[in-house]
């Protein structure tokens, strides 16, 4: 490392001046204030950029390890429950011999894994990655996080419905095979969130029809279609989740009610839900709809 730091015209009494710099891991020190330019997704956060860079610190210290796990899940941007967040770096390699002894960070050794680059960053597979989840999931959260992976949403898709069923019928052995399997069985293409997710889930374990994911609704009043977050097409009933966004954005305001006005001058009628809705009274305006 001696030589690393006399080529940056550094000494080890430098990298002992918190101000300038942070150990990210035992020999591998980042500036505090970098300057250096790091190619990260549109929507990259805090969270993704402090995995990023833990990552690709390990990465100089073990080459041959793959971000897996939850490591990979924060990477790929798809949804995770709190409860199961942690700390570490989740890293895989198919290095039988590889022991990694650091606090923070948790090593699989296994063979026969796929991986790919996102973001120049080698990473498990989406479809590798689903089934690693699955034992640390609910089945409600596999599917919100498949529903992501088989999205448009966050540089996807990531892989598909047809990879993740394929997948599962050809492994003799799967962790938590029957919450994967329950979870590929509602699993849905071009869902756009994971509170959309949730409402499909709810109004199905409610005991209503399931919902079609984005109907298409042809509005002959600017020639144009658009497709409702969930709906049923035979009765003309729209059902729209509105986030925070909906409400705080003027722009996105005035697209929602101009969005509302064309579905019901084509006969549909639009229930919307948000996180402040009381969703035993919704039940009951549901019901009276289906019956």
């Amino acid at each position: 490392m001696s030589n690393e730091l006399k080529a940056r015209g550094l000494t080890e009494f430098a990298l002992q001046d918190g101000s300038r710099f942070r150990q990210v891991f035992r020999g591998v020190w980042i500036e505090t204030d970098p300057t250096t330019m790091v190619l990260c997704p549109p929507w990259a956060d805090r969270s993704w950029l402090e995995q990023q860079t833990k990552f690709s610190a390990l990465r100089l210290l073990h080459p041959s390890v793959f971000a897996s796990s939850l490591t990979a899940a924060v990477l790929y941007g798809l949804p995770l429950p709190n409860r199961v967040m942690d700390d570490h770096t989740h890293v895989i390699s198919d290095d039988t011999g590889l022991r990694i002894r650091r606090a923070g960070v948790k090593l699989r050794r296994s063979t026969g894994f796929d991986s790919t680059r996102f973001y120049e960053l080698p990473v498990i597979s989406a479809t590798d990655l689903f089934f690693e989840l699955a034992p640390l999931l609910s089945h409600k959260e596999l599917v919100a996080a498949g529903d992501a992976a088989i999205s448009r949403r966050n540089s996807g898709p990531l892989t598909s419905l047809g990879l993740l069923r394929a997948h599962a019928e050809a492994s003799s052995y799967l962790r938590a095979r029957k919450t994967a399997e329950r979870a590929l069985a509602l699993i849905r293409e071009s869902v756009d969130s994971p509170r959309e997710t949730w409402l499909r889930l709810w109004i199905i374990d409610n005991g209503f029809p399931e919902p079609v994911v984005h109907p298409s609704v042809d509005c002959t009043l600017v020639s144009a279609t658009l497709h409702p977050d969930l709906g049923y097409p035979d009765i003309k009933l729209a059902i729209e989740y509105e986030g925070d966004h909906h409400r705080t954005s003027s722009l996105q305001f005035g697209v929602d009610i101009e969005r509302r006005q064309l579905l019901e001058a084509e006969g549909w009628v639009v229930l919307r839900v948000s996180k402040r809705t009381d969703m035993v009274t919704f039940k009951q305006l549901l019901a009276s709809y289906l019956g």
